[in-house]
C-alpha cells in the first residue's frame, strides 16, 4: 500500500483533490505545451476526461504515446510499472480526474 511519501515524491496528477481509505482522487490541469512530473502508477486507476484534444505520454523508456482524447472519455488502467510523464499537446487546455483505488477489490463500507 502507499505511503504520504509516496505522494509527494510520486505525484500521480498536478493537484491531490481527495483521499481516504479506498481512493486516492488527483487532478491534472495543463494548458497547451505543458507537463505534468515523471511518475508511476502503484495503484490500479480510473481516468475520466474533462476537456482536452490530444495528449503525449513521454515514457521512461524513450518512447513516447500520442493519445487522442475528448470530454467524458473514460480510461481504466491495471498498476503501471513504467515510468511516464504527460504533455499537453492539443490546442485546448486538458483535464481529467484519476481515481487510485487503494484495495482491488475495492470495499466500500459495509457492502449494504
Amino acid at each position: 500500500m502507499s505511503t504520504e511519501l509516496d505522494v509527494a515524491s510520486n505525484p500521480i496528477g498536478t493537484s491531490l483533490v481527495f483521499e481516504d481509505d479506498a481512493v486516492r482522487i488527483w487532478r491534472i490541469d495543463l494548458e497547451p505545451g505543458e507537463e505534468a512530473a515523471f511518475h508511476t502508477h502503484l495503484l490500479d486507476y480510473t481516468t475520466v476526461v474533462l476537456e482536452g484534444d490530444v495528449v503525449e505520454r513521454p515514457n521512461a523508456d524513450g518512447t513516447t504515446d500520442r493519445i487522442d482524447v475528448h470530454p467524458g472519455a473514460i480510461m481504466r488502467w491495471h498498476q503501471g510499472t513504467q515510468r511516464h510523464g504527460l504533455r499537453n499537446a492539443g490546442a485546448k487546455r486538458f483535464s481529467n480526474v484519476i481515481i487510485e483505488l487503494k484495495a482491488v477489490p475495492a470495499r466500500f463500507g459495509d457492502g449494504s
